[in-house]
């Protein structure tokens, strides 16, 4: 019989720095549905392309998620779906970051 997956413990042994919550997010799809793959994330050009666009930076979490699985939609778009880096944009503000969408198109 297969080993279970199991969330709290990956949690609580390794998700403490970058490394670690990128190896539980690894291991997590890996047990959900199918393990990552080069495939699975946008390219540092289409990263940049939205970057420039925008006028700034994207956080380095979300720019390194975008980078390892931001094509997964089992992954991203189950409730309230990441928005993919040609999509993003800022609020009327200009001051905040939309970068999730709420599922019924309510908020961001």
């Amino acid at each position: 019989m297969a080993e279970r997956f199991d969330v709290a413990q990956a949690l609580g042994d390794g998700a403490v720095d970058r490394a670690g919550v990128w190896g539980f997010v690894k291991a997590f799809s890996a047990s959900w549905e199918t393990p990552l793959s080069p495939g699975d994330g946008f390219t540092p050009a289409e990263i940049r392309s939205a970057e420039e666009r925008l006028g700034l930076g994207l956080p380095a979490a979300l720019r390194e998620a975008y980078l390892l699985f931001g094509r997964r939609s089992d992954l991203i778009a189950g409730q309230n779906p990441l928005l993919g880096p040609d999509e993003l944009l800022l609020d009327p503000s200009g001051r905040l970051l939309v970068f999730r969408s709420e599922n019924q198109g309510c908020a961001g």
